[in-house]
């Protein structure tokens, strides 16, 4: 496998893998590949790999890739053949994933993969092995043929989802909660991403940048709340109710009817005591009056406990409604013409009589008026009499 892509690495007797399909040896792409043995002879009927790649290909596990191909670029990053510093037959840059073998050649393979345990050996030559290491992801290639033949590992740089680099990138241990953990970059016990598609796929902080990873029913415990959003660090979080509204130290999912309309968790507590959420439960406010159990801002009660109604002016709660007030939903209101008093405990009458100012407007524009039309009517008259 490259990848998602299934190829073919060896093939039956007179056909050799090219872009990890199999072609028969006298197949036009086998001649454009320039596919022969790895001492530059041509093939025979009986051989099922290629041992050499020409120009613009590069030898990978006993098949010929192309340089820019839809699969060779899948493992070298070169983007055209050949290049300015191509060699015929080689990659010169591995893409992400793989390294460069040092002794890279048209009959050696240009790229291994980080995880290639068996690696690429190097035949009739220095008769090194350059490998990778089981379950890695990332790696720095090796260092390059020394004067005695030995094995060159890869360093890991990262490892496979649920694995980590251990032993300085020797090796990748794996993560303690493998079927659930993705990364445990910290100790193979402490996890610090979950798989976005095992059960538990909810990473629960521990406080320290690790934890656990937990499913919706163990974090919705009443002081968490499940975040689908993938956190770049952490993917999807079982986060703390504060971190959906402010100073939420309880909360609970919405219901169904109210998803639209309300945030993603009602609050059902607030961390300072002082502060109460409101009704809806989408924030928490200043909340000190005696017996409200909800306010809608700070200090203007929405909701009063058990046998108590929010007064008129919404700044108590009270046991029963003042005079010329009506109780609507355990709140009294204040009747037509009435309005709450300063205290906010009971109705007084709302005024119609004009204020001072208002009524010396009126009087100022009425003189106007007035002098305006007597001044008329004296011109008119005299007008008309001298006619």
């Amino acid at each position: 496998m490259i990848g998602s892509k299934q190829i073919c690495t060896q093939c039956n007797q007179g056909n050799v893998p090219i872009d990890g399909v199999c072609k028969q040896k006298d197949n036009e792409a086998v001649t454009a590949a320039d596919c022969k043995k790895s001492e530059g002879t041509g093939l025979a009927e009986s051989d099922k790999v290629c041992g050499k790649c020409g120009a613009g290909y590069f030898l990978y596990k006993g098949g010929c890739y192309k340089i820019g191909g839809e699969v060779g670029s899948l493992i070298c990053a070169d983007t055209s053949s050949p290049g300015v510093r191509a060699t015929a037959g080689v990659c010169e840059d591995c893409k992400s994933g793989y390294f460069k073998n040092p002794e890279a050649a048209a009959n050696a393979d240009s790229c291994i993969s980080c995880g290639d345990q068996a690696g690429f050996t190097i035949t009739g030559g220095s008769g090194n092995t350059y490998k990778g290491v089981q379950n890695c992801a990332t790696c720095q290639a090796p260092a390059g043929p020394g004067a005695v033949r030995a094995t060159h590992t890869a360093v890991c740089e990262s490892c496979q989802e649920g694995f980590l680099v251990d032993n300085n990138g020797a090796a990748c241990t794996q993560c303690s909660d493998n079927t659930n953990c993705a990364k445990c970059d910290a100790g193979a016990d402490k996890c610090t991403k979950c798989k976005a598609t095992a059960t538990n796929k909810y990473f629960k902080d521990s406080g320290d940048g690790t934890g656990t990873c937990v499913n919706e029913g163990g974090c919705n415990d009443n002081t968490h709340f499940t975040d689908d959003a993938e956190d770049p660090t952490h993917g999807k979080m079982c986060r703390k109710c504060s971190e959906g509204i402010a100073d939420c130290k309880t909360c609970a999912p919405p219901s169904p009817a109210a998803l639209t309309t309300t945030s993603t968790i009602v609050c059902t507590e607030c961390t300072t005591a002082t502060n109460k959420p409101n009704v809806a439960g989408t924030g928490c406010f200043t909340c000190s009056i005696d017996g409200c159990d909800n306010c809608s801002e700070n200090g203007i009660c929405e909701k009063c406990g058990p046998s108590k109604k929010v007064s008129p002016g919404k700044s108590s709660c009270i046991e029963k409604c003042p005079e010329n007030s009506t109780e609507n939903s355990n709140a009294c209101v204040c009747n037509s013409g009435y309005g709450p008093d300063s205290a906010g405990t009971g109705c007084v009458t709302v005024s119609t009589n004009l204020s001072t100012g208002a009524i010396a407007g009126i009087s100022v524009a009425a003189i106007v008026v007035v002098g305006g039309l007597v001044g008329f009517l004296c011109w008119w008259f005299i007008c008309r009499g001298k006619a």
